[in-house]
C-alpha cells in the first residue's frame, strides 16, 4: 500500500508539473500537430512495457500496450504444529486495446479492454515432521501443495482517467498519467497437494469455493500508470 501511494504522488506531482508548462509553454500557433504516431514505455501497478499509440486529432486517440510484472517471496509458517516452506509467485500483466477521449486539451478519459494475464501462485511443502504421540510422519509423507489463482473474465472490460502533456521543442515527446482500474470478475481459485494434506484439493471438502467466497470482493485491479511516448511520424 505504501509503494501505490508513493507512485501516486509522483504521477500526481509529474502531472502538477507538466500541466503547468503545458499551459504556459505551448504555444498555440497553427504549426502545432499532435497528429501522429507513437511509441514508449509505460509503468504501472499492472506491470511495466511498451505501448504504440496513434493520436487521430484532438479528441480521439487509440492505445496499445503490454505490461508484465512478476516477482517472487519466500515465507514460512506453521499449521497445525508443523512448519512449511512456501513461495509465493506474483505475476499480472497483459495486453491491452483502449481509447482515449479528450473532454480538454490535456484531461481525458480511456476505456476498453485487457487480456488479462493475472495469476498469482501459491507452492510449498511441508519442512518439519508431523508428531502424534509415538507416532512420527515424516515431512515427505505430509505433503506439498500448489495454490493458483486467476481472474474470473480473461477479457477484462478497463477505464480510466488520465492527463496528458506535450513538451519538447518540437512537441514531439507526451507524457500520460493515468488512473484507472479493470473489471476480472471474481478470481477463480486452484488447488492441488500430495500427501496427509492431499484433502485439502478434494473438491468433495469445498476448499476451493471457500477460498473463492473471501475472495469474491477482489473483482476490481486498481491501476496507476506513467507514460512517456515519442512521436514517430
Amino acid at each position: 500500500m505504501k509503494k501505490i501511494t508513493t507512485l501516486f504522488l509522483i504521477m500526481f506531482l509529474s502531472g502538477i508539473y507538466f500541466f503547468g508548462n503545458a499551459q504556459e509553454k505551448i504555444p498555440t500557433t497553427d504549426k502545432e500537430n499532435f497528429k501522429g504516431f507513437y511509441a514508449g514505455g509505460v509503468l504501472s501497478t499492472n506491470g511495466w512495457g511498451g505501448e504504440i499509440k496513434y493520436i487521430l486529432n484532438k479528441r480521439f486517440t487509440i492505445k496499445s500496450s503490454f505490461e508484465t510484472l512478476n516477482f517472487s517471496s519466500d515465507y514460512s509458517f506453521n499449521e497445525s504444529d508443523i512448519d512449511y516452506n512456501a513461495t509465493f509467485d506474483y505475476k499480472t500483466g497483459g495486453i491491452s486495446l483502449l481509447g482515449d477521449f479528450n473532454y480538454t486539451r490535456n484531461l481525458y478519459v480511456s476505456a476498453g479492454i485487457l487480456l488479462n494475464d493475472f495469476n498469482p501462485k501459491i507452492t510449498g511443502h511441508a519442512a518439519s515432521d508431523l508428531e502424534y504421540g509415538d507416532i512420527i510422519i515424516p515431512a515427505s509423507k505430509v505433503g506439498d501443495f500448489n495454490f493458483s489463482i486467476k481472474p474470473g473474465m480473461k477479457v477484462s472490460p478497463y477505464a480510466g482517467l488520465g492527463f496528458r502533456a506535450f513538451f519538447g521543442e518540437m512537441k514531439r515527446v507526451v507524457f500520460n498519467t493515468e488512473v484507472g482500474m479493470f473489471y476480472m470478475g471474481s478470481p477463480e481459485i486452484e488447488i492441488e497437494a500430495t500427501g496427509l494434506i492431499a484433502p485439502t484439493a478434494d473438491p468433495a471438502h469445498g476448499q476451493k469455493e471457500t477460498f473463492e467466497n473471501q475472495l469474491e470482493q477482489y473483482k476490481f485491479y486498481p491501476v496507476l500508470k506513467l507514460n512517456l511516448a515519442i512521436k514517430l511520424f
